[in-house]
């Protein structure tokens, strides 16, 4: 992994954009269970293309970045409100659980790991991943992309205060 700026990362994911390459990204937050810097959030940029992911360590949480990134990545509606119904048992757990920690105003986490992602134990699949912040994790394997279950939770993610 390639430690550098946010300014430098969010550069690369906009040439890749472009490019018309496959990328994604992470943000992971200290005591993330994929964080290596377990004092520090990470903010990572996974060039699938390519093979090379990049990282920006930072003492606190990169909400524009990531907010410009995952509509970039998934499109504008992904952060917009739906009240489409989940079928999804543990993902309407994530849900509830996040608008939860949400009230209390209590920060969580989550990740999406797409099939290719350097982060995955599910080669091939895509995965949700909450990581609760009481401890313990819930997690959603699937042949397809859950663009509507992400969506659902990247609403809740960026609502919560920084």
């Amino acid at each position: 992994m390639i430690e550098t700026t946010i300014e430098d990362i969010m550069a690369k994911a906009r040439e890749l954009q472009a490019q018309g390459k496959d990328w994604h990204f992470h943000m992971l937050i200290p005591g993330c269970g994929f964080n290596k810097k377990r004092d520090r959030h990470a903010f990572v940029l996974e060039d699938e293309t390519d093979g090379v992911a990049y990282v920006n360590y930072s003492g606190h949480w990169q909400k524009e970045q990531g907010k410009e990134l995952v509509s970039m990545l998934h499109g504008k509606k992904i952060v917009a409100e739906s009240t489409e119904q989940i079928a999804d048992e543990t993902i309407n757990k994530i849900l509830a659980r996040a608008k939860e920690l949400n009230e209390q105003g209590v920060h969580w986490h989550h990740h999406m790991l797409f099939p290719n992602c350097i982060y995955s134990k599910h080669p091939g699949k895509w995965v949700i991943i909450f990581e609760d912040p009481d401890g313990g994790t819930l997690e959603s394997v699937s042949d397809d992309e859950p663009k509507e279950s992400l969506r659902q939770i990247e609403v809740l993610y960026y609502a919560q205060k920084a």
